[in-house]
């Protein structure tokens, strides 16, 4: 069952939560974005981040998880990573 969740941490339109929650992470449907996880943590980090900042962790997420269950988790490392990758 989907609930309807407030707006997407990536691109701040109305998306869908599935519930229940599993772990420390929250997983989205947004019809721009299409699915994906984000935990916790990093949804809170999302509101100080510019559009193209979070889409960047996303790319990087998306590139985690193939070879996995293809679903993409953003973490909070994909933060420091864009970091580090944007400081060279």
């Amino acid at each position: 069952m989907l609930k309807t969740y407030y707006n997407c941490p990536i691109s701040d339109e109305p998306v869908h939560e599935v519930l229940p929650r599993d772990g420390d992470f929250v997983e989205f449907f947004c019809p721009t974005c299409g699915q994906f996880r984000i935990s916790n943590k990093s949804i809170t980090s999302m509101r100080r981040r510019s559009r193209s900042e979070r889409e960047a962790m996303l790319t990087d997420a998306r590139r985690d998880a193939q070879g996995g269950d293809g679903i993409p988790l953003i973490r909070d490392s994909h933060s420091h990573a864009r970091k580090t990758d944007d400081q060279r």
